[in-house]
């Protein structure tokens, strides 16, 4: 049965990948994957797991040619496998596919993989949540040319008790750090992390007002998550919080 699967492939690592959805790709007729976003060691790594799939690279495609692309493979009955880099949840426009395949009535699965949000909880060795330091994990982006959140909605969370995980920001330094100085003291620690998991890997630990500077420096403007809040002071402090959970009887 033709069947569309969008899979989660993690920050980079290919060992990062849900056994669930290694089984899919070796099983897929036609591979669409993303090529400014996946690793060369992840691609290669698939390849020599499906020698037999078609690869079709969706960098620099419409959305129009890769559902054609898609929809071909469909047509035959065969098994398409939709490779995104992270989660699919989050930030995949994977949406835009489906639209278009329920149209169709063809069918699809979506299989989550390892966001690179946590990929840097595990990086920085912590937890996103922690009791009187940080509630709640905010995903979000701020606005730029293809959409996120305003300044004003930027403002509201940093007022929150929350973690805030950038995506898609880091192009957009400046502007970001102006917005969150309304809220944050300059001297907030921050954690610009650029392609987690990859050789190239950077882990930079510094504050709101340095972010900029940081930024231009590493030259870091795309591929980066950008984390703010007190919940990176438990990188190199104890606070000692119990949780009810673990409690004494």
């Amino acid at each position: 049965m033709s069947k569309v699967y969008f899979i989660g492939i993690g920050p980079g690592e290919p060992d990062l990948l849900t056994l669930r959805a290694l089984n899919i790709i070796k099983r897929a007729d036609l591979i669409v994957y993303p090529g400014s976003l996946i690793s060369a060691e992840m691609l290669d790594f698939l390849k020599t797991e499906n020698p037999k799939a078609e690869f079709f690279d969706a960098f620099g495609k419409s959305l129009s040619e890769i559902l054609e692309k898609m929809e071909a493979y469909l047509s035959e009955g065969l098994l398409v496998a939709r490779l995104v880099s992270g989660d699919p949840s989050i930030y995949s426009s994977i949406m835009e596919h489906i639209e278009r395949l329920r149209e169709k009535k063809y069918q699809y699965e979506i299989i989550p993989g390892i966001s690179s949000a946590f990929m840097a909880s595990a990086k920085l060795g912590i937890e996103f949540t922690y009791p009187g330091i940080s509630n709640s994990v905010i995903f979000t982006r701020i606005e730029g040319i293809s959409g996120g959140a305003t300044p004003e909605e930027i403002i509201n969370f940093a007022k929150s008790k929350s973690t805030l995980v950038f995506f898609l920001s880091s192009g957009l330094g400046e502007k970001l750090t102006e917005t969150l100085k309304q809220v944050y003291p300059e001297d907030i620690r921050v954690a610009l992390l650029y392609k987690l998991s990859r050789p190239e890997e950077k882990m930079i630990i510094t504050t709101l007002a340095d972010l900029p500077e940081v930024m231009e420096k590493f030259k870091i403007k795309k591929t980066a998550l950008i984390i703010v809040g007190e919940i990176l002071n438990l990188i190199d402090q104890n606070f000692y919080k119990r949780s009810i959970l673990y409690g004494e009887k």
